[in-house]
């Protein structure tokens, strides 16, 4: 890593890994740290309600499945989640929905 590079990190609100001990061992490292904060409960909103549609949809529903049907099925909703499933922050539209009209309006500009 050269001088210009700079690893960024991201942390949830916890106190681990804040110790002046570990600031010192990685700051050579040239890391950056987000933190997300205490009483934030939008911080990992999306990451949360994803893996909580990912439970609902596949993994709640299948009975003791192989890895090759978890693996088919977990790109399955992938696929679902970001081409067909309605988003209520995107107005119940699909990300490729919004994706798609962002493109034309660019296309148009």
């Amino acid at each position: 890593m050269n001088g210009e590079e700079t690893l960024n990190g991201r942390k949830d609100g916890n106190n681990s890994g804040r110790s002046s001990s570990r600031k010192e061992r990685f700051s050579n490292l040239q890391r950056t740290w987000n933190f997300t904060g205490y009483n934030n409960p939008k911080g990992n909103a999306n990451t949360e309600r994803y893996f909580r549609t990912y439970k609902e949809e596949v993994a709640w529903v299948l009975d003791n499945p192989s890895y090759e049907e978890l693996v088919e099925r977990t790109k399955d909703f992938e696929k679902f989640y970001n081409e067909e499933y309605p988003h209520s922050a995107l107005g119940y539209k699909s990300s490729k929905e919004v994706f798609e009209e962002s493109v034309s309006l660019h296309k148009i500009a």
